[in-house]
């Protein structure tokens, strides 16, 4: 088989519910790298709370904040930032609905409430720490991406108020923003152009919303057993749940290990 570029979400593909990599998926992706396949995290993270996994995994390519930062090898390819306007704007209207944002650069995450049960319940998921707070980072930094807390339905309004951003349910209570037509294909196309490759090569591996481009781009695509619905009719083929040896499974059925 000629060599593949397999792209990789994290959370619910890579690691399970728990945050862990399950038994037999490290042993797999360096199976995959030693018969010559390209391995690339692609993930709504930013780099700083994906570098775990990316280094016990020795990967140095990444698609980061869902294709707003884009790596490979080592060398930074694109780096995405949303409009200042366009967050002053986006602020304004969420502080009138007294709903928090948090603010994503290359290094950090940042509240602008020093303390709400929203940011708390979505972002433990990720068993990271609760951001700083800084009211007014945003007009200082450079931001990649930003996180909204709001219900599905408060979210309808944003995307009306909007029309220039994305906005990517991840959690119950929280969205990803993003600048309009933003999404891990773009950074998937960026990569496998900068390597003279097309969507026929890479094989792409995900579980969320944020996952459904990818997909839809890569040349063949796998949905995880424990994926949302709305994924598995982009998908090639359903492999198993993440903790059922999922990601093995799907790459030997594949014939990539």
């Amino acid at each position: 088989m000629k060599n593949k570029i397999l792209f990789f979400d994290i959370d619910g593909t890579i690691l399970d519910n728990d945050k862990n990599i399950p038994d037999g998926v490290e042993d797999s992706l360096q199976k995959a790298r030693d018969n010559g396949h390209e391995i690339v995290i692609s993930t709504g993270r930013s780099p700083f709370t994906a570098q775990s996994v990316l280094d016990r995994l020795k990967i140095d390519s990444f698609i980061c904040y869902n294709g707003q930062i884009v790596q490979f090898q080592g060398k930074i390819l694109h780096k995405g930032i949303l409009a200042k306007e366009e967050l002053k704007n986006l602020t304004n209207f969420a502080n009138e609905r007294k709903q928090p944002l948090v603010y994503m650069d290359s290094d950090e995450m940042v509240s602008n409430f020093p303390d709400h049960q929203d940011i708390f319940d979505s972002i433990s998921t990720l068993k990271i720490k609760f951001p700083r707070f800084a009211e007014d980072f945003f007009l200082t930094n450079d931001i990649h991406q930003a996180l909204i807390f709001c219900s599905l339905e408060e979210q309808k309004e944003y995307e009306q108020a909007f029309p220039n951003l994305k906005f990517v349910r991840w959690h119950r209570a929280s969205c990803d923003v993003l600048p309009k037509g933003i999404s891990k294909a773009n950074g998937m196309d960026l990569l496998l152009k900068h390597i003279g490759r097309g969507p026929e090569d890479a094989i792409a591996f995900g579980d969320g919303l944020n996952d459904i481009e990818m997909l839809q781009f890569a040349g063949t695509s796998v949905a995880m057993g424990n994926c949302v619905e709305e994924l598995k009719e982009h998908a090639t083929f359903v492999t198993n749940h993440v903790s059922e040896s999922g990601l093995t499974n799907a790459m030997k059925k594949l014939s990539l290990i």
